[in-house]
């Protein structure tokens, strides 16, 4: 999932999964963030994705301390996040509520 899901200027955020291999909790955070980005109908981005069993050394670079962590940059540089497996609907939905397409 590491294609670039913008380019130029533009006002989307970002979108970092921390994950930990194929775990159970990182697969699900997986399958609930696709889903939950097809229901804003944003098959347009691409989250980056960046597996601490492989790149440990970035969960100390970009602060992550438990995975699956989702990391929302916006265009100014504010950084959220968002612990867990992204199994709760609501709150994930509020999380991402800025990449609905504009109405």
């Amino acid at each position: 999932m590491n294609t670039p899901q913008q380019s130029g200027e533009s006002s989307i955020p970002i979108l970092t999964l921390f994950v930990t291999g194929n775990a159970p909790r990182s697969e699900r955070a997986r399958s609930n963030l696709s889903r939950m980005l097809a229901r804003f109908g944003r098959a347009d981005i691409r989250p980056y994705e960046i597996d601490l069993l492989e790149q440990p050394d970035q969960g100390i670079s970009h602060s992550v301390f438990a995975t699956p962590s989702l990391l929302k940059t916006s265009a100014t540089g504010e950084v959220s996040v968002l612990y867990g497996d992204l199994s709760e609907a609501e709150r994930l939905h509020h999380f991402l509520a800025d990449l609905a397409p504009e109405a």
